[in-house]
């Protein structure tokens, strides 16, 4: 088990003002960060980890480090050059398949002052598989999702074409997932006051568990 307690208040506000400032700023504060917010992100995500496999399925996987299941801090500014060096937010990723990349996926996005963003998605390897398993196993996945989106008022994202594609009919029942060329159901949540306390995993898992039917479609179909 991790030794996670729950996120400090000052490495929350340290990533809070993190988003404003530059590099030199965040080498002469690097100690903050080092001590009260990267320890307390990685027991976040082995606690986290340890309870999506027992409440959603065993065979997810998680590394607790950056580039493993924590995003870099940093912003790519190959793609984006106005952007803030820094991001003020942490971002985790957990995962089901051979290869992360393209693995159905399980997310949080942590941010102290604009609230816990949770999905659950996928990177489409294969548009033909994609739609064969959306025509004719996907009518559970579809009640499912909507079913989701209902309860969380979350967003379905990676709708990429504007027609239907060939040869399914431009009426069929789910149509709309038939166009996507990425897949991702996505919602968020306000910050809570446990969010400095152990019991925010257990919340964040429960947010996640929202996600089992889809994600266990996902792996079965596509993962």
């Amino acid at each position: 088990m991790s030794d996670f307690t729950g996120f400090p208040q000052t490495g929350l506000d340290f990533l809070t003002t993190l988003g404003t400032k530059d590099k030199a700023w965040f080498d002469e504060n690097r100690s903050v960060y080092d001590a009260d917010v990267v320890p307390h992100a990685k027991a976040f995500v082995v606690e986290l980890g340890e309870q999506l496999a027992d409440r959603i399925s065993g065979g997810i996987e998680y590394a607790p480090k950056t580039n493993g299941s924590i995003s870099p801090i940093n912003n790519d500014l190959r793609f984006n050059p106005d952007a803030s060096p820094y991001k003020d937010h942490l971002m985790f990723k957990f995962w089901e398949g051979p290869d992360k990349k393209s693995a159905p996926m399980l997310w949080v996005r942590m941010s102290p002052s604009d609230g816990i963003g949770f999905a659950s998605g996928i990177m489409l390897r294969s548009f033909d598989r994609w739609r064969e398993a959306v025509d004719s196993e996907g009518e559970p996945f579809a009640a499912e999702l909507a079913a989701l989106v209902k309860t969380t008022k979350a967003d379905v994202v990676g709708e990429g074409l504007k027609r239907v594609p060939k040869p399914y009919p431009e009426d069929h029942p789910r149509g709309d997932l038939l166009r996507h060329k990425g897949f991702q159901v996505r919602w968020i949540k306000k910050t809570p006051k446990s969010i400095t306390t152990k019991t925010f995993a257990d919340w964040c898992a429960t947010e996640l568990e929202r996600t089992s039917v889809v994600h266990h479609w996902l792996v079965e179909h596509l993962g």
